[in-house]
């Protein structure tokens, strides 16, 4: 199954009308002698918007394994450095070179993306496929054992795969639920509902006087993410077979990564035996 990197189908785009504008200035500079033009001028930020194009159908081809791809996207690169470095002028053989080393790439890049299953991404999730640290910097520092399980997440966000999305949130809440849990000195229990109760009970008991307002206040939050967690889980533990659809799933991982937030403000996973 392919999927197509960032900006993939723009660099093909672009360089396709590049194509295209330059075929006819080549046609056009082959019959200069019988039709008076203007010498021709492609002004730097396009040659260079063609070259960086080039880079990124590499970059694409290489992350595909697309070995043909690769090699016509590094060879429209070098031979268009050298070729576009001067003004083309009346030069109609160099820009043709050009031309033929755009149409090479545009359809050996084609050909092998045709070969294979193609994945599109839904726009509203595709930027957790690769997305660096989903959950932000502070969970990544303090749950770096979770990571695995958030970027899968992530991942599975951005496929459409919503069963596996959540359950890697189930995988990965255990990391911040386990500290917690060993910050209000509870027993993590293999049964993660008898739990969830006990760490509820501890947050109610969490008061200004006796712990301070901000200690109040970051028990109250927790609490509150704690109950959407508590019926998350439950609904897993329940339902072994349960099966999630995108608006479920979403808000499962939204909730989630609140909540790691939440608890990467005081904790880590270095204050719970996992």
């Amino acid at each position: 199954m392919l999927n197509l990197p960032p900006q993939t189908i723009h660099a093909m785009g672009f360089i396709s009308a590049c194509r295209a504008e330059w075929k006819l200035w080549s046609q056009l500079l082959q019959n200069a002698n019988k039709i008076p033009i203007a010498p021709l001028h492609i002004d730097y930020q396009t040659c260079a918007l063609f070259l960086h194009h080039c880079e990124v159908l590499e970059g694409a081809a290489k992350l595909l394994r697309l070995k043909a791809s690769e090699s016509a996207a590094r060879r429209a690169f070098d031979e268009g450095m050298t070729l576009l470095s001067q003004p083309i002028g009346y030069d109609a053989h160099r820009l043709s070179r050009v031309v033929n080393l755009a149409e090479q790439l545009i359809q050996v890049f084609g050909d092998e993306i045709r070969g294979g299953p193609l994945l599109t991404l839904d726009s509203r999730h595709a930027a957790f496929f690769d997305m660096s640290e989903p959950f932000g910097k502070s969970v990544a520092d303090s749950f770096p054992s979770a990571e695995f399980d958030i970027s899968e997440a992530a991942k599975c966000r951005a496929v459409g795969r919503w069963t596996a999305c959540v359950m890697h949130m189930m995988r990965a809440l255990e990391v911040g639920l386990a500290a917690l849990a060993r910050h209000y000195d509870v027993e993590v229990d293999n049964n993660w509902n008898k739990t969830l109760n006990e760490i509820e009970a501890k947050t109610r008991e969490i008061g200004k006087r006796s712990h301070g307002a901000g200690a109040e206040q970051w028990a109250a939050e927790a609490a509150t993410h704690l109950r959407f967690v508590k019926n998350a889980w439950r609904n897993q533990a329940m339902h072994p077979r349960q099966t999630y659809d995108e608006e479920r799933a979403v808000v499962i991982f939204d909730n989630a990564r609140s909540f790691m937030q939440h608890l990467s403000e005081r904790l880590s996973e270095d204050d719970a035996v996992i």
